[in-house]
């Protein structure tokens, strides 16, 4: 995690940016006010996790950021190499950490510089690099049907302006960007690339990805604009933070219910870390920004009434099904609930500017 001020050039880290990393997990945190920003890692098996570290740039000079998550695709990119120190590493686990290190150039060079709407967006650069990486492997691969270096990308390019934050969403695969706004909860910003794209029923089938990021077939990355009013946060995660739970609504209250229990935003990471260790069956990452907070306990008081909503109308209710009809019932009844907040946001499918690679 990284906060770039005016006068320094490359990716030096400056102000208090923390880290707490241990075997399977690693956390980050930033507090000035104004800006919070955390990031959370987990894997399911050590040293073997597919998902890349979270990305979570922003530059005070410019008032713009970049958050973005890359969870590589194990089973079309199940291949397996070895690197110059002969450790062995997939095909997914390789992508996943090219695509991030594209972005994180990216914003370095270009991106803190331009606003959402710039026409050297981060589509653009991750279109045309790895556009160049398939041609120099095509010899290599052609025919293959397996896909090279493929993963997921789920990012939000944001500039912050007087009383509001606009953004460019950009995703390809099932990860997932979000904002959340203390009156109206979490809402999702993108839309999975999959046959479905209900929430409550992606959490109970695992529908093939029509699309990825990869090097050596066409893919898409769609772009979708949107502004909301400060204070508010933005948040981008892998399928392993919000696949793994009863409800969508469930989600919102993880993030909620740690938030509650935090006194400072290190503390609020590391609850987030063990929470996601607790139900997760994959590997997991999120990348979260709040903007517009002077002091963690005004952050923390402004969500304390939608955690007690959450708990009240969605989480308890559905935990205290002790048998499946009444289970599939509860579950149905809170999405019906959930579904209307939660997705006035979701672009449509014919709504956003996709760029395809080729």
């Amino acid at each position: 995690m990284r906060e770039r001020r005016r006068g320094r050039a490359g990716p030096a880290t400056t102000g208090p940016v923390l880290a707490a990393i241990t075997p399977r997990t690693a956390v980050w945190h930033h507090w000035s006010p104004g800006l919070l920003a955390l990031g959370v890692w987990t894997e399911k098996a050590a040293d073997k996790g597919e998902d890349a570290e979270p990305l979570v740039l922003h530059d005070r000079s410019q008032d713009t950021g970049l958050l973005a998550v890359f969870d590589g695709v194990g089973g079309a990119g199940a291949g397996v190499g070895r690197t110059a120190q002969g450790i062995e590493r997939s095909n997914a686990w390789v992508g996943s950490r090219v695509a991030r290190g594209l972005a994180e150039d990216w914003f370095a060079t270009t991106g803190r510089h331009d606003s959402p709407e710039a026409e050297h967006s981060l589509d653009r650069h991750l279109a045309r690099r790895l556009g160049e990486l398939r041609g120099a492997r095509r010899g290599r691969i052609s025919g293959s049907m397996r896909r090279d270096l493929p993963t997921t990308a789920a990012a939000v390019h944001y500039a912050v302006r007087a009383g509001e934050v606009v953004w460019e969403v950009l995703w390809a695969g099932d990860s997932r960007c979000y904002v959340l706004e203390s009156g109206r909860g979490l809402q999702q910003l993108s839309r999975d690339d999959t046959e479905s794209d209900d929430a409550l029923t992606l959490l109970t089938q695992d529908p093939p990805m029509t699309n990825m990021v990869c090097a050596n077939r066409p893919f898409t990355i769609h772009s979708v604009p949107g502004r909301a009013a400060t204070p508010c946060l933005l948040v981008c995660a892998t399928d392993g933070f919000f696949g793994y739970l009863d409800t969508p609504a469930e989600f919102e209250f993880v993030l909620l219910d740690a938030l509650a229990n935090a006194g400072d935003v290190g503390e609020w990471s590391a609850l987030l870390a063990s929470s996601v260790s607790s139900y997760t069956g994959d590997d997991a990452s999120i990348a979260v920004v709040a903007l517009g907070y002077d002091r963690f306990d005004e952050l923390r008081a402004a969500f304390a009434r939608r955690r007690r909503e959450l708990l009240t109308g969605h989480v308890k209710p559905v935990r205290r099904r002790s048998d499946r009809e009444s289970l599939v019932a509860a579950r149905a009844e809170s999405w019906s609930r959930y579904r209307g907040h939660y997705e006035r946001r979701m672009p449509s499918r014919e709504g956003d500017r996709d760029r395809e690679t080729g």
